[in-house]
């Protein structure tokens, strides 16, 4: 699982799954996840709180940001 944090920060920036298998992001205020990957899953829209998740089926490095606090704020999910 990754958190979107209050100080605008994914945590941890990189995680490492299984092809097939599921990042949960929690949020502790207003982000998104949107994927810079050709072949990722869908972007995950706003969220203010609680958490939303994403299954990555094909293995593969797959970039993503927060579009509302800019490129600094990013992460990694490696599909092994």
């Amino acid at each position: 699982s990754v958190d979107a944090t209050i100080s605008d920060s994914f945590s941890p920036k990189t995680v490492a799954i299984a092809k097939g298998g599921t990042v949960t992001w929690t949020f502790a205020k207003l982000h998104d996840v949107t994927f810079d990957t050709n072949g990722a899953p869908a972007n995950l829209g706003q969220h203010s709180s609680g958490t939303a998740t994403a299954t990555f089926p094909n293995s593969g490095t797959y970039q993503y940001h927060c579009v509302i606090h800019g490129p600094s704020m990013n992460g990694t999910v490696v599909v092994q």
